[in-house]
């Protein structure tokens, strides 16, 4: 009896996540940001690059004047952490992206692009990291094409070259599954990866160039002369 007492404090003292099931994501999340540097960016010796995954789903065209758009988005960014392994329950959780290091992504053309919150980063065990990000974006490349618009949003690392980060894309299109349809109708998108090369240097510097085509909706007889 004796034994079996002293077994039982010894795993709540040392594994509470198998006595005390309440306490599970508790412990996991304690034990893995124990010694974690949020500051230290998650390439390995095996492997110095870190493929980082970006993609864009467009909610509303807030303001439109013929060359500044103004939109509303989600902008999703993916990756893997080495330091997010583990093999036990819970498969994954749930973090503030400011307590985690994130890739720093930014619109080129406008890189003080400000958050509405900041979102939740889903891990799972295998060190897979996501988080989709609500943004207002602005940019002033859009040029007139035919009877449409054709508006540009350039993203890549603020600091990290190719060799570290290398930015891919998770779609060949914005996805427009959640899009509000206002004055504005989207005609098409593109999503389109893009490798920038300087004579001087072997790094490469990625991009993710989105590319909107949209058109002004006819309401009335005198939008249609």
């Amino acid at each position: 009896m004796k034994i079996h007492i002293l077994l039982t404090v010894v795993l709540i003292l040392e594994f509470p996540c198998v006595v005390q099931g309440v306490l599970m994501e508790d412990w996991l999340i304690s034990t893995l940001l124990q010694d974690y540097n949020k500051l230290a960016y998650p390439g390995t010796t095996d492997n110095a690059t870190v493929v980082v995954k970006h993609d864009m789903t467009l909610i509303r065209v807030v303001e439109f004047d013929g060359t500044k758009l103004t939109i509303d988005a989600w902008l999703g960014t993916e990756w893997r952490d080495p330091r997010f392994l583990w093999d036990s329950s819970p498969t994954n959780i749930r973090l503030p992206i400011s307590q985690i290091w994130t890739p720093d992504i930014v619109l080129y053309d406008n890189p003080d692009t400000r958050t509405r919150f900041e979102p939740n980063a889903l891990i799972d065990q295998s060190g897979l990291v996501y988080y989709s990000q609500p943004v207002r974006l602005e940019v002033d490349k859009c040029r007139p094409f035919q009877d449409e618009f054709r508006c540009t949003f350039k993203f890549g690392s603020w600091t990290f070259d190719g060799f570290k980060i290398d930015l891919q894309n998770r779609s060949q299109v914005i996805d427009l599954s959640n899009f509000q349809l206002h004055n504005y109708d989207i005609i098409d998108t593109s999503v389109v990866r893009n490798e920038l090369h300087y004579a001087c240097c072997p790094e490469s510097y990625p991009d993710i160039t989105y590319t909107v085509n949209l058109k002004k909706i006819k309401t009335g007889w005198f939008d249609r002369l």
